[in-house]
């Protein structure tokens, strides 16, 4: 009988470390998400991020991957984005910018996003040296006002104001002078929400993010550097459908934890079976 207990305990063993190894296989790494280049990837949300200018606690954005913003001034951005749970189709997209450098609050600051979806799913951007009729910039000048919200959308050879849209639902975007993860000291930190269908913005898309600190001289930080007016000139952002692989890894580590004890266990009972 009990050899017959330790051929179980071995048989969900092996199947244990096997299920293990098949999810460590699909993982491609436990740093947190760098892209070289202009390539940047857009994951599926683990924690869905409150838009108000500020980290609420230090996973709301740790699922997201990361790109440096060319420039003088430290400066980051962050991407991901939300399903609908029974379609699939991508709901919100959700950014990151934080300005480690910029520390005062100046009226010229701004922030600038630009993004060239396909007008097809499967396709890609129209592309261009002139803003596209898929084309959309969303700009934001100042701090903590809608006021200061202006959206922009291409008509093949320059950008032409937009009002048809709703703030707060469309597109939100929120700042605040802050603390995070990335630093202890308070910089500016930027959070925005943008709604995929309202914008047709599909899985693959080009988009440029640029910033401007008024007192800081550093100028303009922006990912990639080029033109705004110029779609060719901007990033490719690569959906994934998939959580950040990081946060895959701590899902695993409880199975691990247990595979362990249960070898422990097995052992130490082959050994007093022995005796």
């Amino acid at each position: 009988m009990e050899g017959l207990k330790i051929k179980k305990l071995l048989v969900l063993t092996t199947s244990l470390v096997v299920l293990t190894s098949l999810c460590f296989a699909s993982i491609t790494g436990f740093v947190l998400a760098q892209q070289s280049g202009y390539v940047i990837e857009d994951f599926e949300i683990m924690s869905e991020p409150t838009i108000d200018g500020t980290w609420n606690n230090s996973f709301e954005w740790s699922d997201a991957a990361e790109v440096q913003l060319d420039g003088n001034s430290n400066a980051i951005f962050r991407i991901k984005h939300d399903n609908e749970l029974i379609t699939g189709d991508i709901i919100f997209y959700y950014l990151l910018i934080e300005v480690l450098d910029d520390t005062v609050e100046d009226a010229e600051d701004y922030l600038e996003i630009c993004i060239s979806a396909a007008t097809q799913a499967g396709g890609t951007p129209i592309g261009g040296t002139t803003p596209q009729t898929d084309c959309y910039k969303f700009n934001y000048a100042g701090h903590g006002s809608a006021a200061g919200f202006t959206l922009y959308k291409g008509d093949g050879s320059a950008w032409v104001e937009d009002t048809d849209y709703r703030w707060g639902i469309d597109v939100l975007i929120a700042d605040s002078f802050a603390s995070s993860p990335l630093s202890g000291a308070a910089h500016l930190i930027i959070e925005a929400k943008i709604a995929a269908a309202a914008f047709d913005i599909r899985p693959e898309y080009w988009i440029r993010v640029v910033t401007y600190d008024e007192s800081s001289h550093e100028g303009v930080q922006a990912w990639p550097a080029g033109s705004s007016d110029v779609p060719n000139d901007w990033g490719l952002v690569e959906t994934v459908e998939d959580v950040i692989p990081e946060f895959s890894s701590w899902m695993i580590m409880p199975l691990l934890a247990t595979t362990a004890l249960i070898v422990f266990i097995t052992r130490k009972r082959l050994i007093k079976s022995r005796e």
